[in-house]
């Protein structure tokens, strides 16, 4: 029996699991006889036909490579601005669009639990002149653009921001395009997000979802998020079913609005790409096979397109190690060639330096170029899932669904995935998953290279110029007062009885279980603040004005309410 201990060294022989990732214990070899309850027709088809496991389109990445993008979002608008630009010239093909952590939280840079996290981890986006700034130049008809915020009152505002904004510039509205990453569950279960409790939050929801659809076409206003929990604990299998079971849910939701799935179109899910290189590839084919099969048979859907399963990925930041850090640029390689044999659609990769701070602009051309050798000197993309027909592959796929399949069977004997995240149950799984993940590591029968094992004696392995020169700086004192001076003169400079009227708007349609989404983008257009939207919607609803109910309700909003001119 080997010595499980943290100091292994390259001598160390021999594999110390026996199963993946997610516990799913595997054999040392598949035959055919582990695939023979896989149909080839029910269970895989061919690619770009029903239950699409083997992806979406006949061709996949010959006809249409997969978008390429990652977060971008500075302390300033102008710094964002300006990455944009360069990264686009760089190959980006898809904006994911993020803010710092107060505006994550539904309220404004002048509130005072602002101060401490403001503009960390991004833009202090409280306003449509931040977003003027920040999409300054471009080309908003055409590019692709990601919410990938937190909170749900920050998908429904910061659509409108971006549906005002067009409109202000005479664009054609039904051409944006891109999604929301707008999940209730997961705002609740991984960022216990203060903005609204769980049935405000799927209200609202449903509001954004709904507009969109009659509006902004080629958006896709919900995408369940499987990345958040995945990091916060839990495994690939519980992370594909919590997605699945919260999507059906919405998508009942919108049947109860008079949106069917055909009229709403191909679902996204947000999901994680982790270092286990085959149950990732598995998790990607499960997901579109199981998403076509409840589209069909639970929800109705008739078109093709409404049984599609589109996969946006982030490939796993909680991977990447600070220790021997140039060992990330393999960890995130291997992510992003799993992506490409699973067949996503979306790629955030996440880079090489980001255990140390935000990513540095050459640690994410990295990334890029990663993939653009993938795809033009390695010739990955060439063919539609080339893993298919392995008996090891055919496999785990099918072991993948019967983990999600029996686990969302815990979900429904228990009230379902809104009672299961109400009564702490969803909580409890993922931790206790996480506690098991940690003794794993701490007993050496889950090796991290440079972690608990290969370690260099007294140093962390080279570090170049990319991970040294990462691009977070800490927002200095007068930094932090000038962005407080600054929406406050932003709101003393508005026009105040035009706003007045639309912030009422907004009042009532909550009040009134309205639909949101208008009224907030009339209000927007006059420069409505995110943390006045979000107090609005919370009073609409009986609850106080401040998610942490450390300010009163300010005066112009009482106005409002009132009818005073």
């Amino acid at each position: 029996m080997h010595d499980k201990t943290v100091s292994m060294d390259r001598k160390f022989g021999h594999m110390v699991r026996t199963a993946t990732q997610s516990h799913i214990e595997l054999k040392s070899f598949y035959g055919p006889d582990d695939c023979g309850d896989v149909s080839y027709e029910g269970d895989l088809g061919n690619p770009g036909e029903y239950p699409f496991t083997r992806g979406l389109y006949p061709d996949m990445y010959r006809d249409r490579l997969w978008l390429k993008s990652f977060i971008v979002s500075y302390s300033t608008p102008e710094e964002t601005n300006e990455a944009f630009k360069r990264y686009i010239a760089d190959g980006m093909t898809d904006l994911r669009l993020l803010a710092d952590l107060p505006t994550q939280s539904g309220i404004d840079p002048d509130h005072p639990f602002a101060w401490n996290s403001m503009m960390c981890g991004g833009v202090a986006t409280y306003a449509i002149n931040v977003y003027e700034r920040m999409l300054q130049g471009l080309p908003m008809e055409s590019v692709v653009c990601e919410l990938a915020h937190s909170s749900i009152s920050n998908f429904i505002y910061f659509y409108a921001l971006l549906v005002a904004l067009m409109e202000n510039r005479g664009l054609d509205v039904t051409r944006l395009r891109g999604n929301s990453i707008n999940d209730p569950v997961r705002a609740k279960l991984v960022y216990a997000s203060p903005d609204f409790p769980t049935d405000i939050a799927r209200r609202v929801c449903l509001d954004h979802i709904e507009y969109s659809v009659g509006h902004t076409p080629k958006w896709r206003p919900f995408a369940p998020n499987g990345v958040d929990p995945c990091q916060g604990g839990m495994d690939a299998v519980r992370e594909l079913g919590g997605c699945l079971a919260v999507a059906t849910a919405i998508c009942l939701g919108m049947r109860d609005r008079g949106i069917s799935l055909d009229d709403y179109g191909a679902m996204v899910f947000s999901l994680d790409a982790e270092s286990d290189f085959f149950e990732t590839i598995a998790k990607f084919r499960a997901a579109r096979m199981m998403w076509a099969k409840i589209a069909k048979e639970k929800l109705g859907a008739k078109s093709k397109k409404a049984m599609q399963l589109k996969i946006g990925i982030r490939t796993s930041g909680l991977s990447l190690q600070s220790q021997k850090p140039l060992n990330n640029a393999a960890r995130v390689t291997l992510q992003i060639l799993s992506c490409i044999l699973g067949g996503v659609n979306s790629l955030d990769a996440s880079s090489m330096d980001e255990a140390i701070g935000l990513p540095s602009y050459e640690a994410r051309v990295f990334n890029l170029d990663a993939q653009h050798i993938i795809t033009h000197e390695a010739n990955v993309p060439l063919v539609a899932d080339p893993l298919g027909g392995s008996y090891f592959m055919e496999s785990l796929t099918n072991r993948m669904v019967k983990g999600v399949e029996g686990y969302l069977a815990e979900i429904e004997d228990k009230g379902g995935i809104f009672e299961c995240l109400e009564s702490g149950w969803l909580n409890d799984v993922m931790e206790a998953n996480r506690l098991k993940v940690q003794r794993e590591k701490a007993e050496g029968e889950r090796l991290i290279v440079g972690v608990n094992a290969f370690q260099q004696e007294g140093e962390e392995g080279p570090i170049n110029s990319a991970i040294r020169n990462v691009a977070y700086k800490t927002p200095t004192v007068a930094l932090r007062e000038q962005r407080v001076r600054e929406v406050m003169e932003f709101k003393e400079g508005r026009d105040k009885t035009a706003l007045r009227s639309r912030l009422r708007d907004i009042h009532t349609a909550a009040r009134e279980g309205g639909n949101l989404t208008r009224p907030i983008i009339e209000a927007a257009k006059l420069g409505a603040t995110l943390g006045e939207v979000t107090g609005l919607i919370r009073l609409g609803y009986g609850i106080p004005y401040d998610p942490f109910e450390q300010i009163d309700t300010p005066p112009l909003i009482e106005q409002s309410i009132a009818g005073e001119e």
